[in-house]
């Protein structure tokens, strides 16, 4: 275990054997696994209400904070009670899931399988990473007409598979694979980056003054664009 949740912890920095409260590695490792499980969810209601689908969720409110409030110090020391609420956490994370679903066939309609192009095409371009399909299509239009090319890369590229997406024919393909290959893929091509959620990396100086974020990323040093106005990233692209 490796416990650093109060200001008990052992020597100021963590509980690695037996909690000073009392709590033993199994109850630390059924915790970890529920905050890690409420990460999860709350990507998934992140992105359903930044397309504006956003009913009220009741039953997963009432989940986290009492999730929450469970694994404070010296509240449940139940491994049996940590295992139900587990359970009950794939059950939330299952509706957070259906519930994104809902979102994007709402605003982009339903999948299709579709081929995508792998490499580039002439002229500016945007490269495009995350899960962030607002941001995406809040940037497929401003780059409307302009001729910059827009592609995606690693967690982006379900997006070219959505109905809406196909009428922005300056969503030009998809570059890379997996997200690790960013670092090699973002200093290869020199075009602007816009960073959209989880899995961005410490950028290599070559293409730092090329990088953005949005939304809830960030990075130290790197430009971070409140809302949807991405005016800097397209300037950037034509330089």
């Amino acid at each position: 275990m490796f416990c650093y949740q109060c200001s008990q912890a052992a020597r100021g920095e963590a509980c690695e054997v037996m909690g000073i409260c009392g709590k033993n590695p199994t109850l630390a490792r059924l915790q970890d696994n529920l905050i890690y499980s409420i990460q999860g969810m709350s990507g998934y209601l992140y992105r359903a209400r930044r397309v504006g689908f956003a009913p009220p969720l009741p039953e997963i409110d009432d989940f986290v904070s009492r999730a929450f409030y469970t694994m404070f110090t010296n509240v449940n020391f139940d491994p049996e009670s940590y295992l139900d609420l587990a359970i009950e956490s794939g059950r939330m994370n299952l509706k957070g899931m259906k519930l994104l679903k809902v979102a994007y066939n709402e605003r982009y309609g339903e999948p299709q399988p579709t081929q995508v192009e792998t490499g580039i095409k002439k002229g500016r371009g945007i490269i495009i990473t995350g899960h962030g399909l607002k941001v995406l299509e809040e940037l497929l239009r401003q780059t409307a007409g302009t001729g910059i090319n827009v592609y995606t890369h690693s967690e982006m590229l379900p997006a070219h598979a959505y109905p809406e997406f196909k009428k922005y024919k300056h969503l030009a393909g998809n570059l890379g694979k997996a997200w690790h290959d960013q670092k090699k893929l973002f200093s290869q091509y020199a075009m602007a980056i816009l960073g959209t959620s989880n899995c961005v990396l410490l950028p290599k100086e070559e293409y730092k003054d090329r990088l953005f974020t949005t939304g809830p990323v960030r990075l130290p040093g790197i430009k971070h664009i409140n809302g949807y106005d991405y005016t800097a990233v397209i300037e950037k692209a034509k330089s």
